[in-house]
């Protein structure tokens, strides 16, 4: 029994013993010689070939020759004065060692129109350069600024990720102060006769970035000129009720920050039927504008292909009669006066049929009405004034609806809703092609002057003043007469050398001396 017993332990430990110098020896053989092995093998303790070591190391070996490359460095950020909070403001002050109550300080500062830092010189001059390190006055960068002869001025932004955006502000006689702004990049209703329905949509923009055009032009004019936007309409580039949650916030920002009532802001959209029964219960009670533009299906359909998406006109008709139902509002309906298209007095009639039909009270109605200002990419033009004052009559003689011709402003600038981004997107386009295209131009300039069959004429103007040109028919100067010349062949080879000079250096043509002219020429000829 205790034979069996040792017989059992030797042959377990010269197994072991086997197994251990098998994995050195395989070990030493693949370090020495790994051709020796297999390609991507190697041997298991009991002889049994797997592949899996030689992946492995080779992958460790890629993964240690080329790491990845370390993130890029965050661009440090920086609070924009024109939307912080006092909170945000408080936070940023405290958290830098500097006493909280200096936020208000600055929030002074920013409602006069002081946005700078060095502007607000009752700070400490440590404080001034602080916030010059960490904060911006505002994150719309301008692209591009058109004024008009009536006050408009027109402006292009670029958005921190190179989107471009439009603002407007519009001054008025009786003292108005306007400001129209944009809810989002691009638009997606894909109005035909609106520039920037034909770019198509972008992407939203923020409740800042909505709120940033308005203050911007607010507290420039209040420093410039001791005045303050007094209205704001959402009718500039996108669809105010699309971005629906953005543009109440700006609503609340505009109101509470830069103190212009609710119902002096205006939001205009095409029909978005279930945000319109949305904002028919909000608290704040800001206008109504619907962008209709014609009384019937297939017609609005064609020029606003949004309608179908939202129920049509019996859909949009109807949300507008609970609108005016429960909130005891009065809302307006745009309507771009297009020549030939929708501003006969049929047309007329069939907008005052359409509202009596929904029963929209005369009372809680406006129609305002706006000659098509033209885009490039939609053939229709403004209406002429006889239509348009034919269209009031109708509406106020037939139907007792009240309507306004609206004054068109900015028109002779880009103030089109995004003619003025479409104008910088194909200046920018024709300055990244210059090169290239005139390229192309002076090679189809060369073509053609080639393949001309028109004769070359010499040219009609030298590059000297006529004044100087010594004129060589004048009588007066020339010595072929003179006795230095001794013989008759100095005489003639005077005679060719002075052809050969009038038929390289032709005298500059004189309209007078047409005829003459063209008998020297047959002259020269003779000579040569």
């Amino acid at each position: 029994m205790c034979v069996k017993v040792l017989n059992i332990i030797l042959m377990a430990s010269i197994t072991s013993l086997f197994r251990t110098n098998t994995r050195r020896c395989v070990a030493l053989a693949f370090h020495s010689h790994p051709s020796a092995l297999l390609p991507n093998t190697h041997v298991h303790s009991r002889g049994t070939p797997r592949r899996r070591l030689l992946p492995r190391l080779q992958s460790t070996k890629t993964a240690i020759s080329s790491p990845p490359p370390p993130p890029p460095a965050p661009t440090p950020y920086k609070l924009n004065l024109l939307t912080t909070t006092k909170s945000e403001l408080s936070t940023l002050l405290t958290t830098n060692s500097h006493p909280s109550y200096r936020a208000d300080q600055i929030l002074q500062h920013i409602s006069k129109g002081n946005l700078l830092p060095h502007e607000m010189t009752n700070l400490p001059l440590t404080l001034r350069t602080f916030l010059s390190d960490h904060t911006t006055s505002g994150s719309l960068s301008l692209a591009t600024e058109q004024s008009s002869k009536d006050g408009t001025i027109k402006r292009a932004y670029y958005l921190p990720d190179g989107q471009l955006i439009e603002s407007v502000l519009m001054p008025y006689a009786d003292g108005r102060r306007t400001a129209c702004i944009s809810s989002q990049a691009g638009c997606a209703m894909g109005c035909v006769f609106c520039a920037t329905g034909q770019m198509g949509f972008a992407r939203q923009l923020s409740a800042e970035e909505i709120y940033e055009q308005v203050a911007t032009f607010s507290y420039e004019i209040l420093a410039c000129r001791g005045e303050r936007v007094s209205h704001v309409v959402f009718m500039g580039m996108g669809e105010p009720l699309a971005n629906y949650r953005n543009v109440m916030e700006a609503v609340r920002m505009i109101r509470d920050r830069l103190g212009i009532g609710a119902r002096r802001i205006t939001i205009s959209t095409v029909g978005v039927v279930p945000n319109i029964l949305k904002l028919m219960r909000e608290e704040e009670q800001v206008k109504l504008a619907i962008s209709l533009h014609c009384a019937e299906e297939g017609e609005r359909s064609e020029l606003l292909p949004a309608n179908r998406r939202y129920g049509g006109l019996d859909a949009l008709m109807t949300a507008v009669k609970e609108y005016t139902e429960v909130t005891k509002r009065r809302l307006t309906f745009e309507w771009a006066l297009i020549e030939g298209k929708n501003d006969s007095k049929e047309e007329a009639r069939k907008l005052g049929r359409l509202l009596k039909r929904y029963g929209i009270r005369r009372d809680f109605c406006h129609v305002n009405l706006i000659p098509l200002n033209p885009t490039g990419g939609y053939g229709g033009g403004p209406s002429q004034k006889k239509n348009v004052n034919a269209f009031v009559q109708v509406l106020e003689d037939e139907f007792g609806i009240t309507a306004t011709p609206r004054v068109r402003r900015g028109i002779d600038i880009d103030a089109g809703c995004g003619q003025l981004k479409a104008k910088v997107n194909k200046t920018q386009t024709r300055k990244e092609t210059a090169p290239s295209s005139t390229k192309h131009e002076n090679e189809n300039k060369h073509e053609k002057m080639i393949t001309a069959e028109a004769p070359i004429t010499p040219p009609k103007y030298s590059l000297v003043d006529t004044a100087d040109v010594i004129n060589l028919d004048d009588d007066d100067n020339d010595n072929f007469q003179d006795p230095e010349f001794k013989s008759d062949a100095e005489m003639t080879e005077a005679e060719r050398i002075l052809s050969l000079v009038r038929s390289s250096f032709p005298p500059p043509p004189k309209p007078d001396q047409q005829q003459q002219q063209q008998q020297q020429e047959e002259e020269l000829c003779a000579f040569s």
